[in-house]
């Protein structure tokens, strides 16, 4: 089995710098400064009710906190992969050794996502304090370790995006924090109003009753909800910890979505809206190829006529 090269030769670059040990560096200092603000108070009265909660809650900043350095980071990571060889003029020659656009793309992406792992892995230990405490169980932790690795891809994938569309780094950086945040906001403004937007009246209500919730609260579920990650996020926190429900009440605006996934479960819930984020991430990328294929061969279509 051979090794992509583009993955091996973008690895050993990003490995020789300084900047990936930097990033690790950074998020895991965040995450035990507020792991420690957090647990002080645990550690100081021992194993009482007041301290386990105290634990959980420090579970879910420490979960939160990832989630939002994630979001952070993989735009910086993915979206100068292909600009950036177009700056250095460099493209040209990936294509001369007959990689292949598909292979580009994906060694690219490889890299990226391999670069933001070791940054979810480095954070493990940190949040691995909570199990130890008491508050969550290991197959938790592995749970929201999937969950941000999912995350991760997602957010690589709208980089890669950015990277291919735009010619110049700096340009596709700002465009995949636009975009990112366009899908944060569309997906939930959609979820609030217009002809997709949840809707439920007693007929519904009584219909998810009769049911006995599951798959047909779900349905009733608008769409684009389960594009949104900080939606995903809440749930799959809800499910493991359950003790978001009253701060659900009062500051989410989506109460009723809210309400018909505590019906349908909230962890049910959450690896649906997983399972369509990294689906439409396949997506993402399988554009991302052929947009570059279909721009690779303008090109060598004009260079021959040039000849």
């Amino acid at each position: 089995m051979t090794v992509n090269p583009i993955f091996e030769s973008s690895a050993r670059r990003r490995m020789r710098s300084v900047r990936l040990p930097m990033i690790v560096t950074v998020c895991v200092l965040a995450m035990l400064i507020l792991s420690v603000c957090q647990l002080t108070g645990f550690f100081a009265d021992g194993m009482v009710v007041w301290g386990m909660r105290q634990s959980t809650e420090c579970y879910i900043w420490m979960t939160a906190l990832q989630f939002f350095l994630i979001l952070l980071v993989a735009p910086a990571l993915s979206a100068g992969s292909i600009a950036g060889e177009r700056e250095r003029q460099t493209f040209d020659l990936l294509l001369v050794t007959g990689v292949g656009v598909r292979r580009i793309v994906m060694g690219k992406m490889m890299e990226n996502f391999a670069a933001l792992a070791l940054v979810i892995f480095a954070g493990l230990p940190v949040m691995a304090l909570s199990w130890v405490t008491g508050a969550m169980e290991i197959t938790a932790l592995l749970e929201t370790l999937l969950f941000l690795l999912i995350i991760a891809f997602a957010a690589l994938s709208v980089g890669m995006l950015a990277s291919v569309v735009m010619r110049r780094s700096l340009t596709a950086i700002i465009a995949a924090y636009l975009m990112i945040f366009a899908i944060g906001a569309g997906t939930w403004i959609l979820a609030k109003r217009g002809p997709i937007a949840a809707a439920y009246t007693n007929d519904v209500w009584e219909m998810i009753d009769s049911a006995g919730g599951g798959w047909a609260a779900i349905r009733t579920m608008p769409v684009t909800i389960f594009l949104n990650a900080a939606v995903a996020l809440v749930m799959l926190l809800a499910g493991q910890t359950g003790i978001l429900h009253r701060t659900m009440e009062q500051t989410m605006r989506l109460y009723d979505i809210y309400i018909a996934a505590g019906h349908a479960g909230y962890t049910r819930v959450a690896w649906v809206s997983i399972a369509a984020i990294f689906a439409i991430s396949l997506l993402v990328l399988a554009l991302c190829v052929l947009i570059l294929h279909v721009r690779t061969g303008r090109i060598a279509r004009r260079a021959r006529r040039k000849d």
